[in-house]
């Protein structure tokens, strides 16, 4: 058989091999990381192996908040004007009772978006919180944390939720510097509790909530961090951290986007509390109470009217902060490319086998020159039309089927008399 007839033959082995193994490997991933490139704003992330059950996505960070679609349900303590609980606001005690209420409830993660402290409790009631807190198994606590003149050790609740800070990407030295507990004797829970910071003290209130604070040589989490982490069930060690651009709770989000100074790069949504549920209404509720709420994280946030503007704040927009963090799609958005199905991919492979065959029939556009033109139409019409349909393209096969041709106009022009 004749060079000239056995090349198509070859390059349709070339381009089927490629379209059956290629996809998923290195090759593709890298040629999509190429396209995304060209019409995506750095830093995106890409996942997906660009088969059929697994296209590949690209995903950018937000620069703006978006409206909640799902946010936690939350439990607010009131002035309580009923007198349910022994004291208002709560005793340690009340606190306790809460809790037990919210596990008949069927929910046992909880995060107590008020700090936990009170001038004098006695013994009994500190022991009652103590037990529900360690019946939870998934438990955040906060506490507002400030800078002084002598530093302090790092409570074990807050130790547990940081990072190293030679874990931490970029520079850390921007990081709002902390070095003690702002409320003393604050219940941060026990051996399994984790804790976020409420306010940083030290810092003024810039609109932008801080996420990250540096404590001697660890990273410590705010406390809307630390529960949307605790939601979407993410242990803090695994988060990476890449100051000014994301933190990133796995390899498939979700990503918020950060600055230099550990802040969330936009201002969260707003929340009217309308849906928030009154922390007395948990004791004779119905144990449906919830069933219809967001399931995963339940937030108990300060309801209450006599409280300090920068509570007040922080309160109001928790749920919304929380529920803005814990969403892959409220930080950042993600596109998928799927690809076509698989009769009209090998039709345009073999439309391609015979474009190729017949350029072989005309010796001034059948050298290696043209054909590599070729191939270089192919991408940019790759690069124009995967990102305009949204379609993931079998360029790599179709690259395959023409560099495979190229050997062949080689050797026809070396032996031009004859090509067997």
């Amino acid at each position: 058989m004749s060079r000239s007839h056995l090349k198509p033959f070859i390059c349709a082995l070339a381009a089927l091999l490629a379209w059956v193994f290629l996809p998923g490997t290195v090759i593709d991933r890298g040629l999509f990381l190429l396209t995304a490139h060209t019409f995506t704003e750095t830093p995106f992330f890409i996942s997906g192996n660009g088969s059929t059950e697994s296209p590949h996505t690209v995903r950018t960070l937000n620069r703006q908040s978006t409206p909640l679609s799902d946010p936690l349900p939350d439990i607010a303590i009131t002035d309580d004007s009923n007198r349910f609980f022994q004291a208002s606001p709560p005793s340690p005690v009340d606190i306790a009772i809460i809790l037990k209420n919210l596990r008949r409830l069927g929910r046992d993660s909880v995060a107590i978006g008020t700090p936990l402290a009170w001038p004098e409790p006695d013994v009994i009631s500190l022991m009652a919180l103590d037990q529900q807190l360690d019946a939870l198994p998934t438990v955040v606590t906060a506490a507002p944390l400030s800078r002084g003149p002598v530093s302090s050790p790092i409570p074990p609740a807050f130790r547990r939720a940081s990072l190293s800070v030679s874990e931490i990407h970029g520079n850390s030295r921007d990081l709002p510097i902390v070095n003690r507990v702002s409320i003393p004797d604050v219940v941060l829970g026990n051996t399994t509790s984790l804790a976020g910071f409420t306010a940083l003290e030290s810092e003024p209130d810039g609109g932008l909530p801080h996420l990250l604070a540096r404590w001697d040589n660890r990273v410590i989490f705010s406390f809307p961090l630390l529960a949307a982490l605790a939601d979407q069930k993410v242990s803090p060690e695994t988060v990476e951290v890449r100051m000014g651009n994301y933190i990133s709770f796995s390899k498939n989000g979700p990503f918020i986007p950060i600055d230099e100074f550990g802040r969330l790069a936009f201002k969260p949504p707003t929340s009217d509390g309308s849906a928030s549920i009154a922390a007395e209404f948990l004791i004779d509720a119905s144990d449906d109470l919830l069933t219809d709420r967001r399931a995963g994280m339940v937030l108990i946030r300060n309801g209450m009217s006599a409280i300090d503007e920068a509570s007040l704040r922080f309160s109001d927009s928790l749920v919304a902060t929380v529920s803005l963090l814990a969403d892959p799609a409220g930080t950042s958005t993600s596109r998928t490319f799927k690809r076509i199905t698989w009769l009209p991919e090998i039709l345009l492979i073999a439309s391609l086998i015979c474009l190729l065959q017949g350029l072989g029939k005309f010796p001034k556009t059948s050298d290696r020159h043209t054909l590599l033109v070729l191939a270089g139409v192919f991408v940019i019409l790759h690069l124009i039309l995967v990102p305009s349909t949204g379609t993931w393209l079998p360029t790599i096969p179709a690259l395959a089927a023409i560099l495979t041709a190229i050997p062949f106009t080689a050797r026809r022009k070396i032996f031009p008399a004859n090509s067997k």
